[in-house]
């Protein structure tokens, strides 16, 4: 993979990302270091974790990804060469039981949040677990109304200032939040949010549909960056819990229903098309369709197996036209 550039910043990343979220929990230690070497072989240095993964796995606890990436780290001793992200502010403050038993939303009420308190507590965990002293790019995994942004923020100024994190990012958050949040960045001279990650596939939901994810990156967040706002948007899910290529997965996961629409009925004929013409899979064109969209959007890739990830990644090589770009882009009734 050829590295591209990360926001407005000299550093330099891979087009995907690996996503760790199943390491150390659906995936062992042995299993997770597989992935992590051949990811690294094939040109990769940009993994995707958070403080979080995976407390919803039946032993989880969360912390268990951060915790196989340092033992990763310190074995292969290759902390230079990674562009290593992580999350925080979604760490649970109750157990598995009470979290899911809550009637309100426990994302928004039973989470570590975004004070400043909270910040500086987690990212001193997350050094020990991923056993280094500084984080690539440190995201606010999700958003806290409960907290002054500006709090946030100038929490996570003086964590750039220290050297524990050289960039910020946001998660699942709205986009004018985004936005107001590098506006009081900017005014304060702070260092500003440099990635966004939302969910982002080909399929569309219908419009308000509770899909268990956060909004649905679209046309908003598009024309904020196109309009000279530097930032790397990465998409999160975009193989849809590999629904495009297994039906059998609309039985097993409700919130698949959100999809069954006409609308992508017709996206995945022109899916279809585009993949018979270029002899490449309907996982691989979805990639290839992220990362030459205007702007690109980096997906973070997950995978169990080994030739899942090699699929994965031969995705960045192939070229779609303008007229399959077109062909895909073109709106549907």
């Amino acid at each position: 993979m050829k590295k591209i550039q990360f926001a407005d910043t000299d550093d330099k990343i891979s087009p995907m990302a690996l996503g760790c979220l199943a390491f150390g929990s659906a995936l062992d230690t042995q299993q997770s270091f597989s992935l992590l070497d051949y990811y690294v072989s094939q040109g990769g240095n940009f993994l995707d974790t958070a403080n979080n993964y995976s407390f919803w796995d039946a032993d989880g606890k969360g912390g268990e990804s951060e915790s196989v990436l340092g033992e990763w780290l310190h074995s292969r001793k290759n902390r230079d060469k990674i562009f290593l992200s992580t999350k925080m502010g979604a760490f649970p403050t109750v157990s598995r039981a009470e979290f899911y038993a809550y009637p309100g939303n426990p994302w928004a009420d039973l989470t570590e949040g975004l004070s400043a308190k909270s910040i500086v507590a987690a990212v001193d965990a997350s050094l020990r677990r991923l056993k280094t002293d500084f984080i690539d790019l440190y995201y606010a995994h999700v958003d806290d109304r409960r907290v002054d942004m500006a709090e946030t923020l100038e929490a996570l100024n003086r964590l750039v200032v220290s050297g524990k994190i050289k960039h910020i990012g946001c998660s699942n958050f709205k986009v004018w939040r985004s936005v107001e949040a590098r506006t009081i960045s900017r005014a304060h001279g702070w260092a500003p949010y440099k990635a966004v990650q939302m969910f982002h596939t080909y399929f569309q939901s219908e419009k308000n549909a509770n899909t268990g994810m956060a909004d649905q990156m679209g046309d908003e967040i598009f024309d904020y960056v196109r309009s000279g706002n530097q930032l790397s948007l990465l998409g999160y899910t975009p193989l849809l819990w590999g629904s495009y290529t297994n039906p059998a997965k609309y039985q097993e996961i409700e919130r698949l229903n959100h999809f069954v629409r006409p609308q992508n009925d017709q996206r995945r004929k022109k899916l279809e098309t585009v993949a018979k013409e270029t002899g490449a899979s309907l996982n691989q064109v979805i990639y290839a369709w992220m990362l030459q969209s205007d702007p690109p959007v980096l997906p973070l890739v997950a995978a169990t197996r080994i030739d899942q990830l090699q699929e994965n990644l031969a995705a960045t090589e192939l070229k779609l036209s303008h007229d399959q770009m077109e062909l895909l882009n073109q709106p549907v009734d």
